[in-house]
């Protein structure tokens, strides 16, 4: 677990990585990749408990897709005749 921990923490902007990086400075280094491993297990058991999947609460899921689709979407859009295109 604290191999995952550690992984974990080295991830952009998740939970985790909020949280290791706020324990370091009060825990120090072993403290924190400790207590990420208990928030992962935390995590899982909930994700097991309730058949969900994990959603992280920092990450934007919604601005994820938009920006993955936009330009499918408006190629799409004037493709059939609804945006005009400009220049």
């Amino acid at each position: 677990m604290c191999e995952l921990a550690h992984a974990a923490s080295k991830c952009k902007q998740t939970q985790f990585k909020a949280k290791h990086d706020s324990l370091i400075v009060r825990r120090g280094k072993k403290r924190a990749v400790i207590a990420v491993a208990h928030k992962l297990l935390e995590v899982g058991f909930t994700v097991i408990k309730n058949k969900q999947p994990y959603k992280d609460p920092n990450i934007d899921y919604q601005k994820l897709i938009v920006d993955k689709n936009a330009s499918r979407w408006l190629k799409a859009l004037s493709k059939y005749g609804y945006l005009q295109k400009q220049g």
